[in-house]
């Protein structure tokens, strides 16, 4: 049992022959930086390096979060016009 004084709130048990995968975090703000992971997906998915029902549950994902950008980029847009037309 590990003393209190030692452990956080949060960490896991690891094991010592059990690295640790590094996690992958791709920048996605922009539409475009969707469709670059899209595609980088589809050719990692395709050349076997991972698992085509991963590669789909992911682009899913990707699919959802391209959506969300865009609505929020047409909400932006929309607040721009509104400002210029208050303008006149």
């Amino acid at each position: 049992m590990q003393d209190r004084d030692t452990a956080t709130q949060g960490d896991a048990p690891t094991s010592a022959s059990t690295p640790r995968k590094k996690a992958f975090r791709a920048k996605l703000t922009t539409t475009r930086e969707v469709a670059a992971q899209a595609a980088r997906l589809f050719r990692e998915a395709r050349a076997g390096l991972i698992d085509v029902q991963d590669a789909s549950r992911l682009a899913n994902i990707l699919a959802i979060v391209g959506r969300l950008l865009s609505d929020a980029e047409i909400e932006t847009l929309n607040a721009r016009i509104d400002a210029l037309e208050a303008r006149s």
